[in-house]
């Protein structure tokens, strides 16, 4: 007899991904190389030879600064005395990054024809979000560096005199030794004459900005790395040194975030390594935060809600649990600082009830063809039914769009794929979920698990499982699924209620991202050469024709996992296990094996908690070629 055998799942920070199943290159996420103390000069030139090998942005204020995905936009705020004018010298800036110490340096060359400053909105310079690691909050809060020619009270009245430099604003606002910058004007600032009887353009201006990490709780030493959570917003105000009204306006555009002190669209990612530094070529692979396995060896699944098919056994999960700590720091990348939770006062409620039962479910996840699927099993023993949004009981999936534009800021939308039930359990579709399931580009579906009633706080309950089908088209995804890149989050809606109405509460939960306008989503990666599950039991008239991993079980494990792959002929196997620099930390000889299935027991107690690369090769004892698999990836967990 035959059977299923294997399990892919796949968590990658820094990972690359497979030469089988190429992913554009990351547009939110940057290195910032490590140079030795003393190197820069903060005098706003950017004289120094690291700035030419330092990695970039590039913001602008056009539509192709929306698709510097997912988070990046712009905006007209003021022109011509109206809010319609016509933008005739647009942003235009370059943002590089360089760490030295334990400091992140931001250098900017911003083109601008004319530079000064006024009220905020109808200024120059920089407004900086990076979050704040120090706070031990998740999602980690925003901390707010302004350094703009903004003459408000809260800036500086003087910042719009002639020459004068750019202003602090923000918590750190006079503290030096948290931020402090210097700029170079190519010109003069807020004098669009010049000292000339006409206008005369400015050549733009650069800045150097100098930030402490460690008063964000940032530590650019550590052996394995350091992401820096970073947005930025450059402000563009124009020819009001003297005002001339046919030619006057105010705008911006950002990298991925624009506020200094919100949460909105995403973050930048400025990754730090002692290790990366002006000399590193090429640069280390920023790859997936999260990779979708390809289930195309499964039949698809019946959307009944039921997740019976073998498919979702063998699914790649994320888990979500409210008030767990330790697992939402088991996440990848930021997405241990940009998860969360919320509890919201019932509305007649005098304050918020111990959580006596915290939301729990895993997402499974995998894709087929042009569908996306989503499996989420939730364990629940209050399950209820409520409009009150606050009282849901239900699951959303948060999905980027690929070529539909925010009206105002520009941004790719973010659409909201909400499902919940009934008191008689039947399916609610939410958000664009039900305008895609009107259509037929959608299904969603609902079963309670045996056991489960429905508003009554008098029994003890099991939970509920979800089930959706999600075409990628109407995300902007052409036919064979695009590039591949697709942006998620995934929120628990857990409302409990008991025979004492003052017991109620409502939860929310989520990964990564909460809703369509939070940051951040994760960066996922729809691989068609990892898949769901691999290979079937070989028999004597089914000899396995290629070299590959079907994946490794447990993952993440402690401390063994077993490694499931085919070989398509006779040879000795070798199994290499690497780390994320690159180096060999583990070679294991499992000697001659014949074509076919085969299991491999890994060990890893010499090894540390992370992620790690391994691939197989293959001695064919025949003509003697050596074949290898493509990398795959494990997580030790201790």
């Amino acid at each position: 007899m035959r059977r299923l055998v294997g399990i892919v799942f796949v968590l990658c920070v820094l990972a690359p991904i497979s030469a089988e199943g190429q992913m554009m290159k990351r547009t939110d996420a940057l290195w910032a190389r490590t140079v030795p103390p003393g190197t820069l000069t903060i005098d706003g030139l950017l004289t120094e030879a690291a700035w030419a090998v330092a990695d970039s942005a590039l913001v602008r204020y056009d539509s192709a600064n929306s698709f510097v995905i997912p988070g990046s936009g712009w905006k007209t705020e003021r022109s011509g005395g109206s809010w319609n004018g016509i933008v005739t010298d647009p942003t235009y800036a370059t943002l590089k990054f360089l760490v030295e110490g334990n400091e992140l340096i931001v250098g900017v060359f911003v083109r601008d024809s004319s530079v000064g400053g006024g009220l905020f909105n109808e200024c120059d310079g920089l407004l900086i979000n990076m979050r704040d690691h120090s706070s031990g909050q998740t999602p980690a809060p925003p901390h707010e560096f302004g350094y703009m020619w903004v003459t408000e009270s809260w800036g500086d009245p003087n910042a719009g005199n002639p020459g004068a430099s750019p202003a602090y604003f923000g918590p750190s606002k006079d503290d030096r030794s948290t931020y402090s910058g210097s700029t170079h004007v190519f010109g003069l600032s807020s004098d669009d004459k010049n000292g000339t009887a006409v206008l005369t353009p400015d050549g733009g201006y650069s800045m150097e900005v100098r930030f402490n990490l460690g008063a964000l709780g940032y530590d650019a030493a550590k052996p394995e790395g350091e992401i820096i959570e970073f947005t930025c917003s450059v402000y563009d105000a124009d020819w009001q040194w003297p005002y001339t009204d046919s030619r006057f306006y105010g705008n911006r555009a950002w990298w991925q975030g624009q506020w200094g002190n919100s949460d909105t669209w995403n973050v930048g990612r400025i990754s730090v390594r002692p290790d990366v530094t002006v000399a590193t070529n090429p640069l280390p692979t920023l790859g997936p935060d999260l990779v979708i396995p390809n289930g195309v060896l499964h039949p698809s699944p019946v959307i009944d809600g039921q997740l019976t098919e073998d498919v979702w056994a063998k699914a790649a999960s994320f888990r979500i649990t409210f008030n767990d700590s330790t697992l939402r720091q088991s996440y990848p990348g930021v997405g241990r600082w940009r998860s969360g939770q919320a509890q919201p006062k019932l509305s007649g409620a005098t304050g918020t009830p111990p959580v006596l039962d915290p939301g729990d479910a895993i997402y499974k996840y995998f894709f087929k063809e042009d569908t996306i699927y989503f499996g989420i099993d939730v364990n629940d023993q209050v399950v209820t039914s409520y409009t009150d949004y606050d009282r849901w009981d239900g699951a959303r999936i948060t999905m980027g769009t690929r070529d539909s534009l925010e009206k105002i800021d520009h941004v790719l939308l973010n659409r909201l794929l909400d499902v919940r039930f009934n008191t008689s359990g039947l399916v609610i579709t939410g958000n664009y979920l039900h305008y895609l399931d009107s259509l037929g580009l959608a299904h969603a579906a609902v079963a309670m698990k045996a056991g489960t009633s429905i508003n009554d706080p008098n029994d003890i309950d099991a939970g509920y499982t979800i089930e959706m089908a999600v075409s990628l088209r109407p995300f902007g995804y052409p036919a064979g699924r695009g590039d591949g890149v697709v942006f998620l989050g995934g929120t628990l809606f857990d409302g409990d209620k008991f025979t004492n109405a003052a017991d109620d509460y409502g939860t929310r939960t989520w990964y990564w991202r909460e809703h369509d306008r939070s940051s951040a989503p994760a960066w996922g990666y729809l691989d068609p050469s990892t898949l769901v599950t691999g290979i079937e039991e070989s028999t004597p008239e089914a000899v396995p024709q290629e070299f590959l991993i079907a994946g490794n079980y447990p993952n993440p494990f402690n401390p063994a996992t077993t490694l499931k792959y085919r070989t398509p002929a006779a040879g000795a196997v070798t199994l290499q296990v690497f780390d994320l620099l690159g180096r060999l930390v583990a070679e294991v000889d499992a000697g001659v094996q014949n074509a076919g299935v085969h299991d491999l027991r890994f060990v890893a107690d010499g090894l540390s908690s992370g992620v790690y690369f391994y691939h197989l090769t293959l001695r064919d004892v025949r003509t003697g070629a050596l074949l290898r698999t493509p990398t795959a990836t494990m997580t030790l967990v201790k």
